[in-house]
Parts: structure tokens; C-alpha cells; sequence
């Protein structure tokens, strides 16, 4: 059986179960749902914001309702996240050394559904926590019934000694759309990012189930990335071999110099899958996350690399080597409501 093929009977597999232990759920559903809480109107598409890119905000966004209405909508608010992210992930891609970040984010949420969001990633993996991104995002969430849509616009500034694979980007619009079935909630994601380099193009198709009991929520989340590659090119060619690491290694000779290509990066492809279980507890105003997530990655790319040595140049080619990943948030807010 085949890598891909394996990837797809493991995500099928944990679809059934989530659909499979819904069907045996029912039966005692009148028993349960007084302790169930309503799911926040919001919840969808915050939650699926960044199943790839942190995946810029993969804080499900906290909804603190009225004790004589749940579904009452927040009124206009602050609120404080603080995320530690094990290591930056990127369709199944990361930088040769481990890159932990720390972000805290400030956001004010307006009732009307407009929301602006403000965060700083720190990599701790240096002696001394180095800025690795500032994140500006503007963005615009509605809940119709059973669907939900968020549009969002966002603004990155990233350090010139950042090794995140997206470091290359300086923006994007994204529009995250879903529906909730009830025994099953799809979604598609779709993003345009530009930079320096041409811009990308991605989707993100994302299969989930959402479990509350009480303050407690489990949801179960199967997702397939494809996009371009063009900024991932842009950091093979800028990033990948010249900028220093603290792994231990020691830094090129002065007179050597590597660089790389993407080939075929402006092709659309998959890129990888993903499964993750995001867990979430509510108490008061605050809200704590929890989001363990395996990165399965497809579709090497060929990358031309080459080598000059003063003025002697060399250039070959080799297949990146892509191993699955595992990878977790932890994240803490607080709505002041």
C-alpha cells in the first residue's frame, strides 16, 4: 500500500469513528442535553482559521454567554490570548532546526462580527527569546444558520533572521467558510498569500466533529492542504542555508555560499494531511486550548541547490526529505466581558 494511500484510510478511519459514535450518541441524546452547552455562533470559523497557516490564530474564540440566553452574541470586548506553539509548522514543512514559539495576541471583537487581532511570535528555541513575526489581522465573521464564513486580511513582518518556511510572506486574504450537519461539520479554506515572490494559492478541506459536555469541548479534525509553493521557494532561496541557527552546528566559511530552488513551485498540489484533536474548557472568562496535531506531508519537492565556493560554482538536485511531524499548542484567554 502506498504512503498516500495509507494517509487516506487513516483519515476515513477516524471519520468513521467520529460518525460511528454520533449514531450510538443519539440514543441517549434527551439524557445529555441538558449538560451540553450550545456551541458559540463563532466557534467554526475561528477554530478552522489556521489549520495551516498559525496557522496564524488556531484559538477558538471565547464566547461568554448570558445565564438567561447561551446563544446571546458578546458584547464589543478585549481579550488577551497567550499561545506556546512546540514547533512552526507549515503544510507538513519546517526549518532544519525546531522553532517554539511563544505568542501573545491582544484582539478587540466587536458584536457586529468585525474583529482586530494584534500578536508578536517569540523563538525560544535562542538563548534569549528572539522576535520571530508581528501578525496584524482584520477580519469579519457571520453565522447564518448552520453556516458560518469569516473573511480575513492579514499583515505579517517577519524578522530577516527568522527560519519559519512562511518568513517570505508579507500578507494574505483568507475566506474560511463551513457548515455543520450536525453529525458532521466540512469546511473549505481558501487563501491567497503574496510577498516576495509570486503569490500562492491554497485550499484547505477540513472534515470535523465537535463534542461539548459542559465547559468541555473535544473535536475531533481530519485535514488535506493543497496550495502553490512559491513562498516556500522564496525561503530556499533566501533563508534555508544563510541565516544562523542555534543547533549546534557551525556557520558556513566566509567564502561559501548555498542557496536553493523549489522547482515546479507555482504547481498545485497537495501538500499534506492533518489530524488533530483540539480540546477546550471554558471557566468564566477565561478559556484554555489544547491542540495536539500530526502533520502528514505528500509530495516532496525537487530542490536545486547551489553551492559556490569563491568563484567556483556547483548546482544539484535531491528530493527534501518531508517526515511526518507531531506538534502542540497550549493556549490560555481571557475575555474581559
Amino acid at each position: 500500500m502506498s504512503k498516500k494511500a495509507g494517509y487516506f484510510r487513516l483519515i476515513v478511519w477516524v471519520i468513521f469513528l467520529c460518525f460511528f459514535n454520533h449514531l450510538n450518541a443519539q440514543d441517549n441524546q434527551k439524557l445529555l442535553k441538558d449538560s451540553l452547552t450550545a456551541k458559540p455562533a463563532e466557534s467554526s470559523t475561528n477554530f478552522l482559521k489556521d489549520t495551516s497557516l498559525l496557522k496564524k490564530d488556531t484559538l477558538k474564540k471565547a464566547v461568554v454567554a448570558t445565564a438567561s440566553d447561551s446563544s446571546a452574541p458578546s458584547p464589543s470586548h478585549f481579550q488577551a490570548n497567550l499561545t506556546w506553539q512546540s514547533n512552526d509548522v507549515n503544510n507538513g514543512r519546517k526549518d532544519s532546526s525546531t522553532i517554539p514559539l511563544i505568542t501573545p495576541e491582544i484582539s478587540y471583537i466587536f458584536k457586529s462580527g468585525f474583529e482586530i487581532d494584534l500578536s508578536v511570535g517569540y523563538n525560544t528555541h535562542e538563548t534569549s527569546p528572539q522576535v520571530n513575526q508581528y501578525t496584524l489581522d482584520g477580519s469579519y465573521s457571520f453565522n447564518p444558520g448552520n453556516y458560518s464564513g469569516s473573511a480575513t486580511l492579514s499583515g505579517f513582518i517577519y524578522s530577516k533572521n527568522s527560519g519559519s518556511t512562511t518568513a517570505e510572506q508579507k500578507g494574505s486574504l483568507a475566506y474560511d467558510n463551513s457548515y455543520d450537519f450536525g453529525f458532521i461539520e466540512p469546511a473549505l479554506n481558501l487563501t491567497w498569500t503574496f510577498g516576495n515572490h509570486i503569490p500562492d494559492y491554497q485550499a484547505a478541506f477540513v472534515l470535523q466533529h465537535q463534542y461539548s459536555i459542559g465547559n468541555l469541548s473535544i473535536t475531533p479534525t481530519a485535514t488535506m492542504n493543497a496550495a502553490t509553493q512559491n513562498s516556500y521557494n522564496s525561503y530556499y532561496q533566501n533563508r534555508r542555508f544563510s541565516i544562523p541557527r542555534n543547533d549546534g552546528k557551525p556557520p558556513l566559511p566566509t567564502n561559501v555560499t548555498v542557496s536553493g530552488e523549489v522547482l515546479n513551485a507555482d504547481k498545485f498540489q497537495i501538500l499534506d494531511y492533518e489530524l488533530s484533536v483540539p480540546i477546550s474548557y471554558t471557566a468564566g472568562n477565561w478559556t484554555f486550548n489544547f491542540t495536539p496535531t500530526e502533520a502528514l506531508p505528500v509530495n516532496p519537492a525537487d530542490i536545486k541547490a547551489t553551492i559556490k565556493v569563491d568563484t567556483n560554482v556547483k548546482t544539484y538536485t535531491y528530493k527534501e526529505t518531508l517526515p511526518n511531524t507531531f506538534y502542540f499548542s497550549l493556549e490560555v484567554t481571557y475575555a474581559f466581558l
